[in-house]
């Protein structure tokens, strides 16, 4: 019985120092590190949910920008064909006039290089009414009345057929053999 009287005379002397409460008995076997360590895995969860909705906001963010530079490349690259198809027709026409106007250089000199030739498409042009094939001329003579042939049209003056073709912004007609 003497050492149960000193285990209460050393309790009753603890707590009139303040040391052995109740609270410190409980911070003595751990437990108030049980509720430090359950108020950090709080904390750390919340953080956790907060980088997720984060992250998930910027993954929305990245892919609303790649759709809208999708449309944005699309939108360009039409344009840029659309610009080509333009050019490109442009170009065609130039050199079509081009090629015209370049045949009928090397012909016309022709004619003026050769004497013969020359006489011979005066006596043609004065003798007949046709005009010579591949010749080009600015303006119709009257009386023309318009034919399409194969999807093609055609002045025909008299025996005489014309195709027209663009020079620039200017319609010219070049003789051509009688369409089939």
């Amino acid at each position: 019985m003497h050492s149960k009287k000193f285990f209460t005379a050393a309790l009753a002397a603890l707590l009139a120092a303040g040391l052995a409460t109740t609270a410190g008995a409980f911070q003595v076997r751990g437990g108030a590190q049980t509720s430090v360590n359950s108020a950090n895995r709080e904390s750390a969860r919340e953080a956790n949910v907060a980088t997720r909705q984060s992250n998930r906001t910027a993954r929305a963010s990245d892919r609303q920008n790649t759709m809208q530079q999708a449309s944005s490349n699309r939108a360009n690259a039409a344009t840029n064909i659309s610009s080509n198809r333009a050019s490109a027709a442009t170009n065609i026409s130039n050199n079509r006039a081009n090629v015209a106007n370049n045949y009928n250089d090397s012909h016309n000199n022709w004619y003026n290089d050769h004497p013969v030739a020359t006489a011979a498409a005066v006596t043609t042009a004065v003798v007949g009414t046709a005009a010579v094939v591949g010749s080009i001329v600015h303006s119709l003579p009257p009386s023309c009345s318009a034919m399409t042939i194969n999807g093609v049209t055609y002045q025909q003056c008299g025996s005489t057929y014309y195709q027209p073709q663009y020079a620039g912004t200017t319609v010219q007609y070049v003789v051509v053999n009688p369409p089939h």
